[in-house]
């Protein structure tokens, strides 16, 4: 009788780690003594891709590593079950078992008996082979956004970490920017496997399938962070790098549509080993986007710069400190903003706008000889005898601001503001916003304003206004203060030409309103020009005749003051 193939069966661990050594025993049957002229072990790794078909087929193949034990030398098999083990080193820089389409890797064990003059027993296996996952997992939390731009739709994407482990939950957020977002929007997350392939030191690049979801934007929810977790399947192929193909993740977000503005957003990932879940904290927060990061960088700065935090009209928040507001203000298509507000009393009816080349066809404005201030600018005021050197002393101080602080948009009696597109707000974006902002309300406030031609003696008009105890606007000689207990106001009124032609006081407040007495009746009783009562407030006024005269402006308002004590006697010491 001629020898048969004895039967080999294989026991080896259920998973082989790159790196690490790996026993494998081969238990051979056979049926009657066998001579032999040796039995080897040998374990292959083959790795490799295809791209294109037919003729265009590009194939790139390579064996790593390929390694021999001899168990046993030439001898006799006697009958029965034997067993003969080999131990291999799994070398580093082999790549994990996987196919993935184009590329692929496995592990091939190979068993050989030889028979002398005989056909030899040979025998095929495949073992799963894993890359070793680090000893430690550093969690990378990332946040990146599509563009830089401020005024261009954008997509923003957070995860709690960048290195991931197969199996477990990720942990992300999203937000769009400037996309319409009337209806609810779909969002596709996907996680795609991309591939280096090598070839004679030629590189190429392909993408693998990627897994899937959908993710909804809320109607309205432009500007707002959408909170997302999907998990990732267990049998994911790590990220790895072996001589003929590296394999990377991404996890891609796309939204829009053939009809509509499509954004995409692509963030690498590195992933590990399931291996390491045992040993790895789960995700729980992705890092915050959109008015969330926002609201706690403000909050941040806030507690540390000692500004407050107020409800701001201009944007969904915003902190102030004495006369300075920075305020965060979403606007959907139109963009995102940092809107910056220096508040001031000047009285020049003073309005500072972009300029246009329209608006300079519809009308003249004032001009300071500052090329680039003029070109940019449409400013018109009361008086340009006063506005100018004013401006002059001042514009070079908003110049200088508008590097860090954006545009001027608007520039009154009143207040300052600046617009500044941004894409995202850090610690250093509001410090340098509000030491910008310092800079320029020091520099304004250094800045003298003359009065109204109308006005000689200003020494007079502060000592009213101390007396008032309120404050003195230079501009237009306007105070707001108070006598007795009675809020006090006084302005003057201006013609076409800007000369001051009136002096206006009022006392009063709404709060005591009566109605003991009419209009017609006050006018009768006292000698003061448009006297008048309502709402709790004697108002009245006296021509100017070339000087507007503090001294007589505050007889008018002591007048003023003892018509009201008569009507309401719980207001003051008038009775």
């Amino acid at each position: 009788m001629f020898p048969s193939a004895p039967e080999v069966e294989i026991y080896a661990p259920n998973i082989l780690f790159v790196g690490r050594q790996v026993t494998i025993e081969a238990v051979v049957t056979a049926e009657k003594e066998t001579k032999v002229d040796f039995i080897d072990v040998r374990v292959t790794g083959h790795q490799g891709w295809r791209i294109g078909s037919g003729k265009s087929q590009i194939v790139s193949r390579a064996i790593f590593p390929d390694l021999v034990a001899r168990v046993m030398k030439a001898g006799v098999l006697s009958p029965g079950r034997q067993a003969f083990a080999a131990t291999f080193a799994l070398p580093e820089g082999m790549p994990p078992s996987h196919y993935i389409d184009p590329a692929w890797a496995y592990l091939e064990l190979k068993v050989h008996v030889s028979i002398p003059w005989w056909p030899d027993g040979r025998y095929k296996f495949r073992l799963p082979v894993r890359l070793q996952a680090p000893a430690q997992i550093t969690r990378q939390p990332v946040a990146l956004r599509n563009t830089a731009a401020a005024d261009e739709p954008r997509l923003e994407i957070s995860l709690a970490s960048s290195r991931l482990v197969a199996g477990e939950v990720v942990v992300g957020s999203c937000a769009v920017f400037h996309l319409d977002d009337r209806k609810p929007r779909e969002l596709e997350l996907s996680l795609v496997p991309s591939f280096t392939l090598i070839r004679h030191g030629r590189i190429r690049e392909r993408r693998g399938n990627a897994i899937s979801m959908t993710l909804t934007i809320p109607a309205g929810g432009a500007g707002t962070s959408v909170p997302f977790r999907f998990a990732l399947p267990g049998s994911t192929t790590p990220s790895f790098a072996c001589a003929t193909h590296a394999l990377a993740w991404w996890l891609v977000a796309r939204t829009g549509s053939f009809f509509s503005r499509k954004v995409d957003l692509a963030i690498p990932l590195e992933i590990v080993d399931a291996s390491a879940a045992a040993r790895t904290a789960k995700l729980e927060h992705a890092p915050i986007l959109s008015d969330q990061r926002v609201a706690a960088a403000f909050e941040r700065f806030a507690a540390e710069q000692g500004w407050h935090q107020v409800g701001s009209d201009e944007g969904i928040l915003a902190v102030e400190r004495d006369s300075l507001r920075i305020a965060y203000d979403y606007r959907g298509k139109d963009g995102t903003f940092i809107v910056s507000r220096v508040a001031c009393s000047l009285g020049l009816g003073l309005s500072v706008t972009p300029s246009s080349s329209f608006r300079e066809l519809l009308s003249r404005d004032i001009e300071i000889d500052v090329a680039e201030w003029d070109r940019g600018h449409h400013v018109t005021a009361r008086s340009t005898t006063q506005a100018v050197p004013y401006l002059t002393d001042a514009v070079p101080a908003v110049l200088a601001a508008q590097g860090v602080l954006g545009p001027l948009v608007r520039w009154t009696d009143s207040e300052l503001v600046f617009e500044r597109a941004i894409t995202s707000v850090g610690n250093w974006d509001l410090d340098a916003i509000a030491a910008a902002l310092a800079r320029l309300a020091a520099s304004l406030a250094a800045v003298s304003i003359a009065p109204p031609a109308e006005v000689s003696d200003l020494e007079a008009w502060r000592r009213l206004a101390e007396r008032l105890r309120g404050e003195l606007t230079i501009g237009d000689v306007s105070i707001e203060g108070q006598l007795d207990l009675a809020p006090v106001d006084v302005w003057l009124e201006f013609d076409a030409e800007g000369a001051a032609r009136r002096v206006h006081a009022q006392v009063g407040d709404p709060s005591h309103a009566s109605e003991l007495m009419q209009p017609t009746q006050l006018e009768d009783a006292f000698p003061v020009e448009q006297l008048r009562y309502q709402d709790g407030i004697v108002s009245g006024s006296l021509s100017i005749d070339g000087t507007v005269d503090a001294e007589r402006t505050g007889e008018l308002v002591e007048a003023l003051r003892r018509v009201l004590a008569q009507l309401e006697p719980a207001t003051g010491p008038y009775r």
